[in-house]
């Protein structure tokens, strides 16, 4: 799934109630024909709507007992949408829910303990089919609230023909030569900008952040979540490279485009030369006018500390649908083998979690699209410690986004970062 615009933590908080996912009790449940119908939600592109309902397809031809109901949620608003549905007579029975306030739905008591259908012998799903490094961001105390749909480790697509036709060398050039570092990315956007290109498009999240100022996110943190670690070296100077850019308009920050424009449309228009992203584009990415590929996302300066971040968005079910076993059969179908590699066959829009689909990855471009299986192997996902602690990562990406258009300096920024997460921590 796409990265989805994120709430306010504020206007999140204040909207949930423990009432919530009461709402579904208020609906129909069978279909005219006597199934037990689920109403499925969730965001993305239009291409990512259309791998969704293949699947959706898929399983109501298969099942005699079970029809699904998908709501498409397009463009930046799907949060909201969430949570509008959830406090009226509309609530889904189950729903992506995004990264960062998953952890607010469950310590709100919403969301269904999936434990036991995961454990259970006769599930198509279980456990054990599910990488343990992802599974762990969606359990609380031993017991698992979300089941990844599939996982997104990122990577850097460019514009191969631009940049070829500057007579530069290429992030794979660079890569195969041991060069792929952070200066060598900062002097090829700069390059770029120097030929009136959009050199690097910067997009303010967790996973760009984080991968620019840790080689572990998890380590901006102790162990026991009580302390942060924002004051050290390395986030200085992630901090500093990021900023000095954006100043020099070698990286052009993407909350400062004027409306209409996006990393993506402007990577797609052939004005920007570099982005970095997950397998999401992929699916809107089949019909350019130019070539493109993907290599890793630079290492920080030597080639063993190359990683990518790698968002993983959890299906969840509403804590009070009426037909949880109904709901279940279709989860276990959607994010299961025959449901991912319906959902990400041909151009798909990510990679499996479910191991023997890895095939349906390397199917059409990009050139180099092994890169996104590598990188599940160096991948890092959304931090434990924001993940139980909602709202913290939206102040963070705000204090950043605070230096990104130039109302702070990178020290005041980096100050904020320590304070905000310190605060977050401290709270019970």
């Amino acid at each position: 799934m796409k990265r989805i615009k994120r709430l306010a933590a504020a206007a999140l908080v204040g909207t949930m109630s423990v009432s919530l996912f009461t709402a579904c009790g208020g609906q129909e449940t069978q279909t005219e024909d006597g199934k037990t119908l689920v109403r499925f939600m969730v965001g993305g592109s239009a291409g990512e709507l259309e791998q969704y309902e293949k699947a959706v397809t898929a399983f109501n031809e298969q099942s005699d007992t079970v029809q699904v109901e998908m709501t498409g949620v397009p463009g930046d608003n799907y949060n909201e949408r969430v949570v509008t549905s959830l406090n009226s007579q509309t609530a889904p029975d189950c729903f992506y829910s995004e990264e960062a306030t998953f952890g607010e739905l469950e310590s709100s008591g919403m969301l269904l303990d999936l434990t036991e259908f995961l454990e259970d012998e006769n599930s198509t799903l279980k456990t054990g089919d599910i990488p343990e490094s992802i599974l762990k961001n969606f359990m609380y105390e031993d017991n698992i609230y979300g089941v990844p749909v599939d996982c997104n480790p990122m990577v850097i697509y460019y514009n191969k023909d631009l940049i070829e036709s500057l007579g530069l060398e290429t992030p794979q050039e660079l890569y195969d030569a041991g060069e792929w570092n952070f200066a060598a990315m900062q002097e090829l956007a700069e390059a770029l900008r120097d030929a009136g290109n959009v050199g690097f498009v910067y997009e303010n999240y967790w996973a760009p952040i984080y991968s620019i100022i840790s080689s572990d996110p998890d380590s901006l943190y102790s162990e026991d979540m009580t302390t942060a670690y924002f004051d050290s070296e390395r986030v200085t100077e992630g901090l500093t490279w990021l900023n000095d850019n954006i100043q020099s308009d070698a990286f052009t920050y993407a909350g400062t485009l004027e409306s209409g424009e996006s990393a993506d449309t402007l990577f797609v228009s052939g004005q920007a030369g570099l982005l970095y992203a997950g397998r999401w584009f992929v699916a809107d990415f089949t019909d350019l006018s130019f070539t493109y590929d993907v290599v890793p996302f630079p290492y920080y300066e030597t080639p063993d500390q190359v990683i990518s971040a790698m968002p993983s968005s959890p299906m969840v079910i509403n804590k009070n649908t009426e037909n949880p076993e109904a709901v279940w059969e279709f989860i276990s179908f959607y994010c299961g083998e025959e449901g991912q590699r319906i959902r990400m066959e041909g151009q798909g829009n990510a990679v499996p979690t479910i191991d023997g689909l890895e095939d349906i990855v390397l199917t059409g471009e990009p050139e180099h699209a092994q890169y996104f299986l590598d990188a599940v192997d160096i991948s890092f996902t959304y931090p434990s410690a924001e993940a139980t602690h909602p709202g913290l990562t939206d102040t963070l990406n705000e204090e950043v986004e605070k230096m990104l258009v130039g109302e702070q300096d990178v020290a005041t920024t980096q100050e904020n970062l320590q304070y905000a997460a310190m605060e977050a921590l401290a709270e019970e």
